[in-house]
């Protein structure tokens, strides 16, 4: 031990000239796992010792033949004087000074073992590797709002120096918001960066730098710290009522950051996993629970998680039980008698509403006020309220369903008691008639509509003689609202009409009701017949209906016509349209004669009698069909028939006029009208180009080879726009009209010419009646007149010569002030537009008097 301090002091105060080792340097770095070498020669002459060397802590190291080791062991060279100190596999034990002794002489070299950088569990980032996540030191979370801290753990010999940088500024140990700390675990160091209060400002990239200062080395750690947010329960479950056997719904949402992940639990139980009692949805935001029992009620939990932290809000379910009521029992019961309805719960909850119904009026308990004979009030049987609806003195409008109805918080139920009365048959008289017309071997039918309970037995007789279906009658019966009807069929003969009784009976009593068959005929003969108009082609004829018309009312009349020798033709009208022969010759005789219609069928005609038609004429005019609103943008069609008069020559064509009129109530053209013609077998034309919001006058004409008919005239007014009043010179007309639409800068041009117009007419009339105004000041200043101060003393003679009479101009003459009127007349005006004369335009060819000769083929 005394030999091994004097090693030691000899390494500390200097080499021995004795002893030469390599290398000169007197420390090596080495990095751990490399090797190193130190020799030790002996350089004294005088001395063939061999040097020795010793580890850090003093002691002899030794060859490998001598216990040495293969990482550290001595080689000799007794040629040489010389010893070689091999280390290999360096590792930072092996840090620190190596002696070589010789005799009293020794030296020593430093050793010093370099531990490179590591910052341990650091996310690999090759394109193999797996993803990122929080076990790695370079994704670390923090919470907001908190107090958090980052760590940085490196590995390294000589232990690093430890600097903080964010978002690329250094973190100063000044910044009160931080607070640096250090912990050791074995090799490792961790460096603790603690941040107050965490906002999301803090969320970003962080530097943590580790620096050896005397090996020039320095590495860095970059951290991506993400800013967490512990889950909230933003939309807690609700209270829910279900009900039994159904499914309810609870719904849980939360924020936090990462997004929080959802778990269920009823009561302080474990989780609930979806299935066939429990549904997950929405990513575990809902729960559903189906086929509710009542032991299901209870508190059920959501659970927001995240790293963050746990948050938990809880709902509570109730199971209600409907009501389930007592069946339906249906009663029978006779006139006059008592019933009691009753009403029960099979199961349901305790709270439970039970009332009666009656159709939709509600029923009160005790008396009805609208019907004092209906009662209801409750009573308790075998522990279970019992809800009675009593009704004494029954009488036939009672029968009918009464609805129980029953409610809970977990639903309804309802259920109808039939109350069924007992009577004797009724036979209702407002549908029953009590005559039935018909005539022979027309098939009749009589009806017999009745009400029993039970059922009746009905039969039909006539003269007290039953009739029996099949063999004497035919009888159906049929149900209908409100009772039975049986009906009796009847194709008769002249013997069958007369009295007939139908009979109803059940145990409880009967009724009959008798009905009379009548027999009905056809119309008599037509007396009062008369012809009311007469063209080319038509006549109309106007009759009074017969003194007896056969017991049914006239339905129509049938009309018999011909020529004198030819067959006769027949025209059928109804009741309500005019009767007017169509398609007669013009200029001939006619034979007719006219009968009365029922639905007996054609009565007896009446005597002929004869009509002249008038000869071949212009046909009338087409009837116009359109309507006066039936206008579509810039387009109206016009639609007509023919008139049933063509005075005895087919249309040739038809003539369209149309023009502007100033108002609706306009029914002749106005000026610069319009015409087309149109084949004979049209029936509509559609003019175009027509002005918005105006007002037009449209007439049409027929044409046959022997003239012109008149018009049918239509007063339309077109869509869109305002009507305005066109300009018109018609013969009589005194004041020209505004046409067309006037822009806004017009309206107010007007507006401000009317106001300049006014007010030189009341400066006229001031310099007239008062002798001032504006022209006054003119005549004054501009032509030298008097002005009224000094006129007043001109004309009391202080004026000049000629100045005292007004109408004296100096030379006593009087000037003459009538002007001549003009005189105006409708011949000075050549733009006044002409209406046409009896129906032709100006210029067109009319011969007053014109008939034309019909070929023989025509007559």
């Amino acid at each position: 031990m005394i030999l091994r301090g004097v090693i030691l002091v000899a390494f500390l105060f200097g080499a021995s000239e004795a002893l030469y080792l390599t290398p000169a340097a007197t420390s090596i770095t080495k990095s751990v796992g490399e090797s190193v070498l130190f020799t030790c020669t002996n350089n004294d002459p005088s001395s063939q010792d061999i040097p020795t060397w010793q580890d850090t802590d003093g002691y002899p190291i030794r060859t490998i033949d001598n216990g040495g080791s293969q990482d550290m062991h001595v080689v000799v060279y007794p040629a040489d004087k010389r010893s070689q100190l091999n280390i290999f596999n360096i590792i930072q034990n092996y840090e620190g000074s190596y002696g070589c002794v010789l005799g009293q002489d020794s030296d020593s070299r430093r050793l010093i073992v370099f531990e490179e950088l590591e910052f341990p569990n650091k996310c690999p980032r090759g394109p193999n590797d797996p993803p990122c996540d929080k076990t790695h030191q370079d994704n670390q979370d923090i919470i907001i709002h908190e107090a958090d801290r980052l760590e940085c753990t490196v590995i390294g010999k000589p232990e690093p120096t430890i600097g903080w940088n964010f978002k690329g500024n250094p973190i100063s140990e000044l910044d009160e918001r931080y607070t640096f700390q250090r912990t050791v675990q074995g090799e490792e160091i961790t460096h603790i960066l603690a941040i107050g209060n965490v906002t999301r400002y803090d969320e970003g990239l962080y530097k943590c730098q580790a620096s050896q200062l005397e090996q020039a080395v320095i590495k860095s750690l970059d951290i991506t710290v993400d800013v967490q947010e512990p889950p909230k329960i933003i939309l807690p479950p609700q209270d829910k009522n279900g009900t039994e056997h159904g499914s309810i719904t609870f719904y849980c949402r939360a924020e936090g950051d990462p997004q929080p992940e959802y778990t269920w639990y009823r009561g302080g139980g474990d989780p609930l996993q979806d299935g066939e009692k429990y549904t997950l949805g929405d990513e575990g935001r809902e729960l559903t629970i189906k086929d509710l029992v009542k032991n299901d009620l209870g508190d059920y939990t959501c659970q927001a998680e995240n790293a963050a932290g746990i948050d938990q809000k809880a709902g509570f379910l109730n199971v209600f039980i409907p009501p389930l009521l007592n069946p339906a029992f249906n009663q029978t019961k006779s006139l006059n008698e008592q019933v009691e309805l009753e009403c029960f719960l099979r199961r349901g909850e305790e709270d439970t509403w039970l009332r009666w119904r009656r159709g939709e009026k509600w029923l009160r308990d005790g008396k009805q006020e609208f019907n004092e004979r209906w009662e209801v009030f409750s009573r308790v049987e075998q522990g279970s309220t019992v809800k009675v609806l009593r009704i004494t003195d029954i009488t036939k409008e009672d029968e009918g369903p009464y609805t129980c109805w029953a409610e809970n918080a977990g639903g309804e139920d309802e259920e109808d008691h039939w109350l069924l009365v007992e009577y004797a048959p009724v036979i209702d008289l407002n549908r029953s008639p009590h005559e039935v017309k018909g005539w022979v071997d027309n098939e009749s039918n009589m009806t017999c509509h009745w009400d029993a309970f039970p059922d009746a037995k009905v039969r039909w007789s006539r003269n007290q003689i039953p009739l029996k279906d099949g063999v004497n009658a035919t009888i159906e019966t049929e149900e209908v609202i409100g009772g039975v009807i049986t009906i009796l069929y009847v194709t008769p003969t002249s013997r069958d009409f007369g009295p007939y009784e139908c009979h109803a009976e059940n145990r409880l009593g009967k009724a009959t009701h008798n009905i009379n068959f009548k027999q009905v005929f056809p119309p008599e003969p037509l007396t009062n017949i008369r012809v009311t108009d007469i063209s080319s082609t038509t006549f109309t004829i106007e009759v009074e209906d017969p003194d007896d018309n056969g017991g049914l009312r006239i339905e129509g009349y049938q009309v018999g016509y011909h020529l004198p020798g030819y067959p006769e033709d027949y025209q059928d009208f109804n009741e309500t349209e005019p009767i007017k022969v169509l398609g007669l010759t013009p200029d001939r005789k006619y034979f007719y004669r006219v009968a009365a219609v029922n639905d007996v069928g054609i009565g007896e005609f009446s005597d002929n009698k004869t009509v002249t038609t008038e000869y071949y004429s212009p046909p009338d005019a087409p009837i116009i069909l359109s309507k006066k609103d039936d206008g579509r943008g810039d387009k109206y069609t016009l639609e007509w028939r023919e008139a049933d008069n063509n005075g005895g020559g087919p249309v040739q064509k038809f003539e369209i006029r149309w023009s502007l009129v100033s108002n609706k109530d306009e029914t002749e053209l106005g000026p610069d009208p319009q015409d087309i013609e149109v084949d004979r077998n049209a029936i509509a034309y559609t003019i175009t180009n027509l002005e918005p919001g105006k007002y037009y006058w449209i007439e049409i004409y027929a044409r046959n080879a022997f003239g012109l008919s008149k018009s049918d005239g239509i007063n339309i007014v077109m869509p869109g726009g305002v009507p305005l009043i066109p300009t018109t010179k018609y013969p009589g007309n005194k004041l020209p009209q505004i046409s067309g639409d006037l822009s806004t800068a017009a309206l107010i041009g007007i507006i401000l010419g009317a106001f300049f117009v006014l007010l030189i007419i009341v400066d006229i009339s001031c310099y007239f009646m008062n002798s001032c105004g504006f022209m006054m000041c003119i005549c004054v200043h501009c032509c030298g007149k008097v002005p009224p101060d000094e006129k007043d003393d001109l004309e009391l003679g202080d004026g000049p010569p000629g100045y005292g009479n007004k109408l004296d101009r100096g030379n006593g003459e009087v000037p003459d002030t009538v002007m001549p009127l003009k005189s105006y007349s409708d011949d000075d005006d050549d733009s006044i537009v002409k209406p046409p004369v009896n129906g032709f335009s100006e210029g067109e060819e009319h011969l007053p008097g014109y008939r034309a000769v019909p070929r023989e083929t025509q007559a």
